[in-house]
């Protein structure tokens, strides 16, 4: 994995896009959640997250899940806790990843290669951009994921396999 705080090694033109959109609604600041507005984004919109953060402990949850994420995953992580979901040898540091962009207010940028039950890698890349609610703190996050030319879905990904297994488990 390798994540970058500027877009320049981005291949993503939805990551570019959603990162135009962030800094032209900075203002002096981080952009605010009422600027964010689907219309704007329809087409990125299959592909976004929005993730709430609780600060004390710093935690994510995904508020809401793009289709084309549940698509490729196989899983909806809608109101999930990303602690949660994340196996105790996860090979991505998500949580690193989210609290660099919360606590630099800074978009957070990365490419992935994700184990696969068949031994395979698959590719993509990520983009975090913290948003403000009124205030000045980092109360949430529009995220974006792109698969590239995914044409089927990951439901064979390691990672994700051990999380629906842990959340059937504590649910029993």
């Amino acid at each position: 994995m390798v994540a970058y705080t500027t877009d320049s090694d981005v291949r993503s033109d939805m990551i570019r896009t959603l990162h135009r959109w962030w800094l032209e609604h900075c203002a002096g600041d981080i952009p605010d959640r009422a600027d964010l507005d689907p219309a704007d984004l329809k087409p990125l919109l299959p592909n976004l997250f929005l993730v709430d953060v609780e600060h004390d402990p710093f935690r994510i949850r995904y508020r809401l899940v793009g289709t084309r994420a549940i698509e490729a995953t196989g899983y909806d992580i809608t109101g999930h806790y990303l602690d949660n979901l994340l196996a105790a040898d996860a090979g991505e540091p998500w949580m690193e990843h989210y609290h660099t962009a919360y606590r630099t207010r800074l978009p957070l940028f990365g490419a992935v290669g994700a184990a696969t039950r068949s031994g395979g890698r698959f590719q993509y890349e990520f983009g975090l951009f913290p948003l403000r609610k009124g205030g000045t703190a980092v109360d949430q996050f529009v995220s974006i994921e792109d698969y590239f030319d995914l044409a089927t879905s990951l439901t064979e990904l390691v990672e994700w396999r051990e999380a629906d297994a842990r959340q059937r488990r504590d649910k029993a």
